[in-house]
């Protein structure tokens, strides 16, 4: 039987287990955003390039990817294209230290949810994560 888990940690509001895949290759933002989202009563897998995340996907269901765009030797947009050819309905959340409209429309031209600049606003992200995965 299929029965949804509901999330067990204390001081997290109950709701129906979300995946979320985080990709960066800067270490310590990445065990920064697990430790966040982990708090929040998500469940988090990382990556620290391309390669990783595509065999993560291979065996996870994920509702949600957070793919930082300047990456060796696939970047993140490149990755991003793969993410939505292969699983479609996952949301995308950006993120760049090195914000540009070109790179931005980019992005949002194929299927990121949004675009968000490093240094990440925490409060921003997780307001931006739970409304992706509450919506």
């Amino acid at each position: 039987m299929n029965q949804p888990l509901l999330s067990q940690r204390t001081g997290a509001q109950p709701f129906l287990e979300k995946n979320i895949l985080i990709v960066d290759d800067e270490e310590n933002l990445l065990l920064l955003l697990e430790r966040i989202l982990s708090k929040q009563g998500y469940q988090v897998a990382t990556a620290r390039n391309s390669y990783d995340a595509l065999a993560l996907l291979e065996t996870r269901v994920f509702q949600l990817a957070i793919l930082d765009i300047k990456m060796f030797p696939i970047d993140g947009v490149v990755l991003l294209g793969e993410i939505k050819s292969r699983r479609p309905s996952i949301d995308v959340i950006m993120i760049t230290a090195y914000p540009t409209v070109d790179t931005r429309d980019q992005c949002m031209k194929q299927g990121a949810s949004t675009y968000l600049t490093k240094p990440v606003d925490i409060q921003e992200l997780k307001s931006t994560v739970n409304n992706l995965l509450t919506h």
